[in-house]
C-alpha cells in the first residue's frame, strides 16, 4: 500500500472515529431521565420543605407530607432509591430546568409562563388562593380589604401573581421562601400572608393565632409534576404513573390522609 493510500485510509478512519464519538455523545445527552433512573436505581425528587401538609420537616428531622408520599410511590414503582432534595418555591422551575432534580413534586401550578421553561404532567391535585391574617385582625374580612395593605408572598409564585391581579393597590412584599413570607405575618411586618388554600386552612386549623380570610378568591388551579423540557419518555411514564395512582384510588387515599377530605372532582377519575 502506497503512503498516499495509507494516508487517506488513516484520515477516513479518523473521520469515522470522530462521528462515532459525536454520535455516542449525542445519544448520551438524549438519554431519557427514565432510563437514567432505572439504570442508576436512584430518583431525585425536588419538594417544598416548609409547606405542610404538602411537605414539611418533623421535629425529629424527618420529611413528610402528601407530596412525599407520592414521591415514595413513584420511586417504589421504578425500583429506585428515593433521594429527597428540598427546594424553595422560587427555585422549583430552575431546579428542573438545570436537572438538579429528576422531577419536582412540590405543589407546582402549571402556568403558561412556567411551561415556556419546563414541561408538566397531567394534574394530581388542585388548590385555590386564600389570605391569612392574625386572628385578632378584625379589619380584613375579605380579600378586597387588602387594598392599600401590606401583604407577603413568595416571589414569583402563583399567589404573587394572583394578588397583584385581584387587588392591584395591595402593597406586595416579596420573599425568597414561603417560610420567610409567613414569618413576615407572624412578626407583624405585613397585614396578611397570601398562599394556597390547603396550606392556609391547614395552618389556621392547627394554630389559633391565625385566621383564614374567606374562601379562595381565584378559581381552583391544577397542580402537576414539573419535568425537564423535551424528555417525552419520562413525561409519558409520569403521566402513566399518575393515571394509575388516580384510578387505583391511591391518590384519594393519600389526599384524605393529609387534608382530611377528598380531592376536587377536577382531578379525580
Amino acid at each position: 500500500m502506497s503512503r498516499k493510500v495509507l494516508f487517506y485510509v488513516l484520515v477516513f478512519a479518523l473521520v469515522l472515529s470522530f462521528f462515532a464519538v459525536v454520535t455516542c455523545s449525542l445519544a448520551a445527552e438524549e438519554k431519557s431521565i427514565l432510563d437514567q433512573v432505572i439504570a442508576n436505581k436512584k430518583l431525585r425528587v425536588g419538594f417544598l420543605p416548609d409547606y405542610p401538609p404538602w411537605g414539611s420537616r418533623t421535629p425529629e428531622g424527618k420529611y413528610e407530607g402528601y407530596d412525599l408520599d407520592i414521591a415514595a410511590e413513584l420511586a417504589a414503582g421504578l425500583g429506585a432509591q428515593l433521594e429527597l432534595i428540598p427546594v424553595e418555591a422560587p427555585n422549583r422551575v430552575p431546579s428542573v430546568a438545570t436537572r438538579k432534580v429528576d422531577v419536582i413534586i412540590g405543589c407546582l401550578t402549571p402556568t403558561n409562563e412556567r411551561a415556556k421553561t419546563i414541561d408538566f404532567t397531567i394534574p394530581y391535585a388542585s388548590a385555590g388562593i386564600v389570605p391569612m391574617v392574625l386572628a385578632d385582625n378584625k379589619a380584613i374580612k375579605t380579600y378586597k380589604d387588602l387594598a392599600g395593605k401590606k401583604v407577603s408572598v413568595a416571589r414569583g409564585s402563583t399567589p404573587d401573581m394572583a394578588i397583584v391581579k385581584a387587588v392591584p393597590t395591595a402593597q406586595v412584599m416579596r420573599f425568597d421562601t414561603i417560610a420567610d413570607a409567613f414569618t413576615a405575618l407572624q412578626t407583624k411586618k405585613v397585614d396578611a400572608f397570601i398562599e394556597e388554600d390547603t396550606f392556609v386552612f391547614f395552618t389556621a386549623k392547627k394554630d389559633p393565632r391565625f385566621r383564614a380570610v374567606g374562601q379562595s378568591f381565584t378559581a381552583p388551579e391544577l397542580i402537576s409534576f414539573g419535568v425537564t423540557k423535551g424528555d417525552q419518555n419520562w413525561l409519558n411514564y409520569l403521566n402513566n404513573f399518575l393515571t394509575n395512582l388516580r384510578y387505583s384510588g391511591k391518590n384519594i387515599e393519600l389526599y384524605k390522609k393529609w387534608f382530611g377530605v377528598e380531592p376536587a372532582s377536577m382531578v379525580m377519575p
